[in-house]
């Protein structure tokens, strides 16, 4: 039985450590329940600078007397064009990420459901042909999300339902409450925790890698709930997809030694769906751009050499 290549070994046991790695959360909510302000404020105590994926048509700009941030703007949600923007942001290094909102590159124009829709329409073998050809894009949107070299925030569109309580003059009033986000039924896993926001500024915690997190209710969520967050990230032996690993893969002098030194320490970083930027500055994985270097060395130091002009 093969033991693999040296790109994909097979592992082996190792006593486990703690890891300090960088946080992936969700904040989820209706319209107007706070998720971009508390997403900017959680990740101003995470780093800096911040960037942020904007898909609400520049609405996030009213906080920038808040929290300093640069911004890319979205009107189509391509998630292959979130994969080039992951790619972006880690190669030029920007140590927090906010995505405001992921589901946007669900269930907005151009999103995944339109491209099922669409393809579905088209007539090539129908809605779960559709589904099978994009999986794949969906799973390397996700696996470059967990590879960030940074921290990542995202934001969810939540849909809601009515219900009708009583205030303490025991007098009825309906209030809103999340259902659940738009976005892919088993979202969550995604992230180390995931924040529903409240109607009065406040954001409630169920199951968290965090443990500090799981189960609370936190009345105005900002800064305290990032250095809370950054504090339980911090934690432990360092072990993160680190941004350098990109400028290494793209090194001009890299070589095949070095690149299957960096490989290794791709893998034990769990960073080879990392989204980068090839020497063409394309969007690729990590993975592959380490891989298709290599073979271009190995294919230079392969070639035969032209014969050397004879003296003068």
């Amino acid at each position: 039985m093969s033991s693999g290549s040296y790109l994909n070994p097979v592992p082996e046991f190792r006593p486990a450590v703690k890891e300090s790695r960088p946080v992936r959360l969700a904040f989820e909510g209706p319209s107007g329940s706070g998720r971009t302000l508390t997403a900017l404020l959680v990740a101003a105590a995470l780093g800096d600078p911040v960037a942020l994926i904007d898909t609400e048509r520049g609405m996030a700009a009213k906080y920038a007397d808040r929290v300093p941030f640069d911004t890319q703007e979205f009107t189509h949600y391509d998630p292959q064009s979130l994969f080039a923007s992951l790619a972006r942001a880690g190669t030029r290094g920007y140590p927090v990420l906010v995505v405001d909102t992921y589901s946007a590159f669900w269930s907005g124009a151009g999103g995944r459901l339109d491209k099922v829709s669409d393809e579905a329409r088209a007539g090539y073998g129908g809605a779960d042909a559709a589904w099978s050809k994009y999986r794949p894009v969906d799973r390397g949107v996700t696996e470059a999300l967990a590879a960030y070299p940074g921290h990542i925030i995202v934001t969810l569109r939540a849909r809601t339902d009515t219900v009708i309580e009583i205030n303490s003059q025991g007098r009825q009033y309906a209030r809103r409450i999340s259902v659940r986000p738009e976005q892919r039924a088993d979202i969550e896993y995604d992230f180390d925790a995931v924040g529903t926001l409240g109607p009065v500024a406040t954001v409630r915690f169920g199951k968290s890698h965090i443990p500090a997190l799981a189960g609370e209710v936190i009345e105005q969520p900002g800064e305290d709930l990032g250095r809370t967050i950054r504090a339980w990230a911090d934690d432990g032996i360092p072990n993160w997809p680190q941004q350098t690993f990109i400028a290494r893969a793209r090194d001009p002098d890299a070589t095949v030694d070095s690149l299957r030194q960096l490989w290794s320490e791709i893998v034990a970083a769990r960073a080879a769906g990392m989204a980068a930027l090839d020497l063409h500055d394309e969007p690729t994985t990590l993975a592959q751009l380490v891989e298709n270097r290599g073979i271009q060395l190995r294919a230079v130091a392969a070639a035969p050499q032209a014969p050397s002009a004879p003296a003068t």
